[in-house]
């Protein structure tokens, strides 16, 4: 069969125009998956920021707050009370008491001296439990939480 040259303008008209077509959605479907991938990654960003902030509630809720001498001895068992005289906890707890006018500071890095904690006769050591406490949370630069610092009034 014959084709006219008339028939074949058209024909790649038509083809260029579909290139056009093609490369526009292309573009679309490349800029929609690019921004998406922004959104999921902020989504699991602040993700992770809600779970950090949620394993670290139980330790940063004494942050700034007064407490107990009782809660403070409980909290040293808790975090301390696992760890052997041979180990340290990942995280230290400092306690500052008065007594009789005299400040003693001690830093507990596991269960050495829990026994003394409620030994009146051992005054270094010894928590009172209805004295009130102003804790405080120590961090790194890197905001790891390294201790707790209990300060008595």
């Amino acid at each position: 069969m014959k084709h006219k040259n008339n028939d074949l303008v058209p024909q790649i008209f038509i083809a260029v125009v579909g290139v056009i077509l093609v490369g526009i959605i292309i573009y679309y479907v490349m800029n929609s998956v690019q921004s998406t991938t922004k959104l999921a990654d902020n989504i699991i960003l602040d993700t992770e920021r809600t779970a950090s902030d949620y394993a670290e509630y139980d330790i940063v809720k004494y942050n700034c707050e007064d407490i107990r001498g009782s809660e403070v001895t409980n909290f040293i068992k808790k975090y301390l009370g696992d760890y052997d005289t041979s180990e340290s906890a990942p995280i230290y707890v400092e306690v500052i008491t008065k007594a009789s006018g005299l400040t003693n500071t001690n830093t507990y890095s596991n269960k050495e001296h829990i026994e003394n904690i409620k030994n009146f006769s051992n005054m270094q050591h010894y928590i009172k439990p209805t004295a009130i406490f102003t804790g405080e949370v120590i961090r790194t630069a890197n905001k790891v939480i390294v201790g707790v610092k209990f300060a008595q009034k």
